[in-house]
């Protein structure tokens, strides 16, 4: 097999399992969402935010999404860089430009390789490496971070079965 063909399938079976994950997430989308309530109270039970369980599909395609919008965006990391240690307090112009430029460089090859990791892995939902999850979050407040690698997007779910005491 070509070469070529080997890109051709690794870009075609990945397109297919994000275009999977979207249409699954299409039925929750398109669910009416308003009903005709004749009490105030029940209408507010109804319709207020309660926290839910994301799906496998929610959580792999955020993922995806994620490594791919990562990829795209980590060269802005070098401007927030600039701008966030110029504007930082006892910091001057010269130390904004050159520390900045430096520190948004490593963050943004940092930024790019944790998107191919996510996007790579997508399949495999784990929480987010690096904060903020987008380069322009929080842009002029916080720094770029990184977290645990591999930590497993577990919603907090009590156990199916217990083991008695």
């Amino acid at each position: 097999m070509n070469t070529y063909h080997h890109f051709f399938v690794a870009g075609l079976l990945t397109g297919l399992s994000l275009v999977y994950a979207s249409t699954a997430l299409a039925d929750q989308m398109y669910q009416p969402q308003y009903q005709q309530q004749p009490d105030q109270q029940q209408y507010q039970q109804q319709y207020e935010q309660q926290p839910r369980e994301r799906s496998y599909g929610e959580k792999i395609g955020k993922k995806a999404l994620n490594g791919v919008v990562n990829i795209h965006t980590s060269f802005l990391e070098v401007p927030k860089a600039i701008i966030n240690n110029t504007n930082a307090e006892g910091s001057n112009i010269v130390f904004g430009l050159v520390g900045g430029a430096i520190e948004g460089t490593l963050n943004t090859v940092a930024r790019a390789t944790a998107g191919v990791g996510d996007l790579t892995l997508f399949l495999l939902p784990t929480k987010a490496i690096v904060y903020p999850q987008y380069v322009w979050d929080d842009f002029y407040e916080t720094n770029t971070r990184y977290g645990d690698i591999f930590r497993l997007d577990d919603d907090e779910n009590p156990p199916v079965f217990e083991l008695p005491k």
